[in-house]
């Protein structure tokens, strides 16, 4: 075999205790992977993602017997109290001793995947790692993967030595369709985690459903590793119909769920509407006191969903809503009800999937092999429990591409945060920050009072906002009226009728308001 390999795959070696390197790697960072770093191996950790993702050359001193952190490992803990920033740590420090380092243990240099290879067809070679079935020279790469590696041969990346294929990443291709400069860096990002920060109109599922395309399509990426996660069956719908070829998996996020829990049970569960929530929930809790044009039982249902969605303490969320006694007791009870009919509700498709995921290591190591490379739309309506699903899934490499607008969150009364778009780094290390800037949709008075206004949110990404160039300049696309509080519904129908006026149609109108109640006055005052 030819050995350190081009200097742009990056690879390290992995030496016994007390050994020197060998001379390539002299000059390398020396980690150490011993009992006390397997008990806390946090901070070893962090070091080699680091080397890993920059195909920095290190050497790891592997002073354990590799069994040690070969085992996946089983974690007993309540999804709640593991949170969206637990760490499978033994799941990425077994990964990235592996993945892009020679073996020289016994002395004598091996690359494990020229191996692996081997077994699907390929011969070692000596001008490359391997011969593949055509005759042609190529290089395993255990790194990132990359569309950009200049080695002077073909490189097949490990993902498809581990689908059981050997066909080398295609050469670069630029985004196939007419993109802005922007979209087409994001398009385009090349390896790794990303985050993509896109504000109203400027082209968010184009550019999500482009990339998707541009994976399968244009760089090979093998559809059984390859998801890409819709918020919602309409988003999902849209997605599907802009990639009709290459067999690409789109699937929305309680769809995923659902798949997951089945494969889990082994069986397909009934998922029940809220009725029946409701019904088993009344056999648990005390009687609530009813009050008039109030559901006692709702709170129940809305605490449920943030203990499971939210990972939320029972406990603190009956505290912190103070009107449903008996939330934090009837939680296990609740949860074991559903299992003993055999049924599961809507959240229960996220949390118990979770659940299992934590406990069976085993089973987190099958399923994390079918999501290497994720597409996540609508990143900032994301709960605790979504984040989660997708770290234990997307581990040990993280590599995760998320789109989203922080000043869009809407479902924070079940645990969204758009901290988990804002602080994107700290839960996929190492990723790269695009931002889309144009808005396409709305006339530009529209778009620039939007950024003026945005910039009053207090948890967000810092970016610039601006019209597309062939968009309204009209002055009129916005109209500020302000008015006395008790005279709002009334402000309305005079602009309604405004519309009327100047040959709008009914069908064209849309009235919104900040929370339904606010609704009750319009409603009442456009139809006298």
């Amino acid at each position: 075999m030819t050995w350190p390999g081009p200097i742009e795959l990056g690879r390290g070696v992995v030496v016994p205790a007390g050994t020197a390197a060998p001379v390539p790697w002299h000059g390398a960072s020396r980690l150490r992977v011993d009992d006390d770093v397997v008990a806390e191996p946090g901070t070893t950790v962090d070091a080699l993602h680091r080397a890993w993702a920059t195909r920095s050359p290190v050497v790891v001193e592997l002073a354990v017997d590799p069994a040690a952190i070969r085992q996946p490992v089983d974690h007993a803990v309540e999804p709640w109290v593991a949170g969206a920033e637990f760490e499978p740590w033994l799941d990425r420090l077994h990964f990235l001793v592996w993945a892009n380092n020679y073996d020289v243990r016994s002395g004598q240099p091996v690359w494990w995947w020229a191996r692996k290879a081997a077994a699907h067809g390929a011969v070692e070679a000596d001008q490359a790692d391997v011969i593949l079935p055509d005759g042609t020279p190529a290089w395993i790469d255990g790194g990132p993967r990359s569309a950009l590696l200049t080695t002077g041969a073909a490189v097949v990346h490990t993902d498809t030595v581990d689908a059981g294929q050997l066909d080398p990443i295609p050469p670069p291709v630029a985004p196939g369709i007419e993109l802005d400069p922007e979209q087409r860096s994001a398009v385009g990002h090349d390896a790794g985690p990303a985050r993509v920060v896109a504000p109203a109109g400027s082209g968010k599922t184009r550019v999500l459903t482009e990339r998707l395309r541009h994976l399968i399509a244009d760089r090979g990426y093998e559809t059984a590793g390859l998801l890409a996660v819709a918020y919602n069956k309409e988003a999902q719908r849209e997605m599907a119909a802009r990639t009709r070829q290459g067999g690409a998996r789109i699937q929305t996020l309680n769809a995923w769920g659902y798949q997951l829990v089945t494969r889990i049970l082994g069986r397909r569960p009934e998922v029940v509407e809220e009725r029946a929530a409701r019904a088993i929930v009344e056999g648990l809790v005390p009687r609530p006191v009813r009050r008039v044009n109030t559901d006692p039982f709702a709170r129940y249902l809305e605490g449920l969903s943030l203990i499971r969605l939210g990972l939320r303490p029972p406990q603190q969320v009956e505290d912190s809503f103070g009107d449903v006694p008996g939330l934090a007791a009837a939680f296990g009870p609740y949860r074991a009800e559903l299992a003993q009919r055999r049924i599961i509700d809507f959240d229960e498709q996220i949390y118990l999937a979770v659940e299992r995921l934590l406990a069976d290591g085993a089973l987190r190591r099958q399923l994390q092999s079918e999501h290497r490379h994720l597409l996540v739309d609508e990143f900032q309506d994301l709960t605790p429990a979504h984040v989660l699903l997708i770290r234990l899934l997307s581990c040990p490499a993280y590599d995760v591409y998320a789109v989203g607008d922080d000043d869009q969150t809407i479902y924070s009364h079940v645990g969204a945060d758009p901290r988990f778009l804002v602080d994107f780094d700290r839960y996929f290390p190492g990723a790269s920050h695009h931002a889309l800037a144009v808005n396409y949709r709305c006339p530009a008075v529209v778009t620039r009072a939007a950024a003026k206004l945005l910039v009053y949110n207090e948890v967000r990404v810092a970016k610039d906002i601006r019209p597309g160039r062939e968009v309204s300049t009209a002055g009129d696309g916005l109209e500020l009226r302000p008015h006395p509080l008790a005279a709002g519904a009334a402000t309305v129908v005079k602009v309604v009728e405004g519309w009327l006026a100047g040959g709008h149609r009914p069908e064209e109108m849309a009235v919104l308001t900040r929370v339904q109640s606010l609704l009750l006055g319009p409603h009442l005052a456009l139809r006298s």
